[in-house]
């Protein structure tokens, strides 16, 4: 069987995913509330072709060698700040290899650069593909096959129809209302409680998926923020949940960085959950896939912004960076204090983006190393310029 080009595999993923809008908080004491920002997938996958990232950017295994594979999933997710921080600290080398093959420097307009993000955000909320072997020595250690005898077609607990679900957020959701029922047969036969780590249900999917391939596949489009937003809310989530409490999801280290990982976490977390439940007192709820795909688009959401920045922290960097050699008071560049509370991580990978090699040649004239930042850095800088820098 002839492999597909991954490039007709984003698209056709573009076309069943549909579009995610992303909330752009902004930072800065003069904000007035959150605002929606336009981050289109299928014009970011436009972006990313015609800006020619694909001569050095391939992604998942396909395209250009010259720098990091954009489609493998980091270690740790990747916030809208973190990304602006990774683009910072690459721009030198990329702005060498583009000089070195050719490519033309093309500007950037917001809108694109806001695009790009999303896009390059949409292909790591996606999973990498499962291994279907993997999988199925998973279903034998994990005991799934105790309860889920899928070589038996059609028999009581055949999981094979399952495969028909492309979209891991119907998987969470069939998960989530079952977890009692399972729950209770498992103690019945004398199973061990079942955690799942990294892509081990990416596997388990891909597995049952390989026993499914003549069934026809059903989709679901990534849900709405908004109404994932007002459901945390209707479903009780918030009662353990709180905003700033010991238990936010916005402030998890380790929250999953796929949504068949998010599955896995939801199964893990359901034993500990139940019980906290019944001790409040709460109904449990169940949910539509509607309904878990808008919670997954909210949940998703609050991790794609990170933590808000230290002012003073951001005048720090400011200097240590010698941001300041050029862009303070008596110096030829603009002191930036125009840009006060306009400033976003897409509004500093566009700016790079568009005044980098001027940037980087006004450097090495002043004998002047390029300064790498982190992404703290980067969230503390962003918040000292939209106080209206000095």
């Amino acid at each position: 069987m002839k492999r597909i080009s991954i490039y007709l595999l984003i698209g056709f993923l573009l076309l069943v995913s549909g579009d995610l809008i992303f909330w752009d908080q902004g930072i800065g004491a003069e904000k007035k509330g959150e605002y929606l920002l336009p981050g289109d997938i299928k014009a970011g996958w436009k972006v990313f072709t015609t800006k020619k990232c694909g001569v050095c950017h391939a992604i998942w295994g396909e395209g250009g060698k010259g720098g990091p594979d954009l489609g493998t999933l980091p270690e740790s997710y990747v916030s809208q700040s973190q990304l602006a921080a990774l683009m910072w600290n690459h721009w030198p080398e990329m702005w060498g290899k583009m000089a070195a093959k050719k490519i033309p420097s093309q500007k950037m307009e917001k809108t694109e650069m806001a695009d790009l993000f999303a896009f390059l955000y949409f292909i790591r909320y996606m999973d990498e593909p499962g291994n279907p072997q993997s999988g199925k020595v998973l279903m034998e250690i994990k005991h799934c096959s105790k309860c889920h005898p899928i070589v038996k077609e059609g028999a009581k607990g055949d999981l094979s129809p399952w495969g028909m679900y492309m979209n891991p957020i119907l998987w969470a959701q069939m998960m989530w209302n079952h977890v009692p029922q399972m729950e209770q047969e498992m103690k019945k036969k004398g199973l061990p409680l079942v955690e799942f780590k990294g892509n081990e249900m990416v596997d388990i999917i891909a597995y049952i998926r390989s026993l499914s391939s003549k069934m026809e596949k059903v989709y679901l489009s990534p849900g709405n923020l908004q109404s994932g937003k007002k459901l945390f809310t209707q479903k009780g989530c918030i009662q353990c949940h709180l905003p700033q409490g010991e238990l936010d999801l916005s402030k998890k280290k380790d929250f999953p960085r796929t949504l068949a990982q998010l599955a896995g976490m939801m199964w893990n977390h359901s034993y500990k959950m139940w019980k906290g439940m019944k001790e409040k007192g709460m109904e449990r709820p169940t949910l539509s896939p509607q309904e878990m795909a808008d919670l997954v688009a909210y949940l998703f959401s609050t991790q794609y912004f990170g933590e808000p920045g230290n002012p003073e922290e951001g005048k720090r960097v400011f200097t240590k960076k010698q941001c300041n050699l050029c862009h303070s008071k008596g110096t030829k560049m603009p002191n930036l204090s125009f840009l006060k509370g306009q400033i976003s991580p897409i509004f500093m990978a566009q700016t790079m983006w568009n005044h980098g090699p001027e940037m980087l040649e006004k450097i090495r004239k002043a004998k002047i190393s390029w300064r790498k930042i982190d992404s703290k850095e980067m969230v503390d800088l962003m918040e000292y310029l939209n106080r209206g820098m000095p």
